[in-house]
C-alpha cells in the first residue's frame, strides 16, 4: 500500500444537529466556512446541607470528598450543555477554542463556565493528514511491510 493511499480520506460530515468542540482553534480536516460568534454555558449547582456538613467533616479526617467530586460532575455537564444548546440555536455544528473556568466547592456549591466559538464546518475532500497523524501512519505502514 503506497503511503498517499494510506493517508487519503475525506473526514465525516457533521450534521442532523451533531455538533463537535476542541480547546484548538479548528478540526483537523474540517474548514471552517463560518464564524457564528461566541456561546457559553454557565452552572451553579449545590449540595443539600446534610452533605456539606458529611463534607465538612471528610475534609478534617482527609480522603476524596465524593459528593463535591459529584457536584463538579454534574456543573461541569450541565454547562457544556447548555453550551451546545446555544451553538445548536446559532446553527453551528463545531465549537472550538473551548475553555472551562472552575469555582467553588466552598460550602458546597460549584460554578462552572464554558466558552468558545460557534463555527459552520465542512469536511474536507480527500483530506491527507500531516505532523504527526500522518507520520504514525506511515511508521505503521513502513512496519507492516517489512
Amino acid at each position: 500500500m503506497r503511503r498517499e493511499d494510506l493517508l487519503t480520506g475525506t473526514r465525516p460530515d457533521i450534521s442532523g444537529g451533531k455538533i463537535i468542540m476542541t480547546g484548538s482553534d479548528g478540526f483537523d480536516g474540517y474548514e471552517i466556512m463560518e464564524y457564528k460568534g461566541m456561546v457559553w454555558g454557565i452552572s451553579v449547582r449545590a449540595k443539600d446541607m446534610g452533605q456539606d456538613c458529611a463534607m465538612g467533616c471528610k475534609g478534617v479526617t482527609g480522603g476524596e470528598l465524593d459528593s463535591y467530586s459529584a457536584l463538579g460532575d454534574e456543573s461541569r455537564q450541565r454547562a457544556i450543555d447548555l453550551m451546545l444548546e446555544m451553538a445548536g440555536r446559532q446553527e453551528a455544528n463545531g465549537i472550538i477554542n473551548v475553555g472551562f473556568e472552575l469555582t467553588g466547592a466552598s460550602q458546597g456549591s460549584s460554578q462552572v463556565v464554558v466558552h468558545g466559538t460557534a463555527v459552520q464546518i465542512k469536511a474536507i475532500p480527500n483530506y491527507v493528514p500531516t505532523g504527526a497523524v500522518g507520520n504514525l501512519l506511515a511508521d505503521i505502514q513502513e512496519t507492516l511491510d517489512k
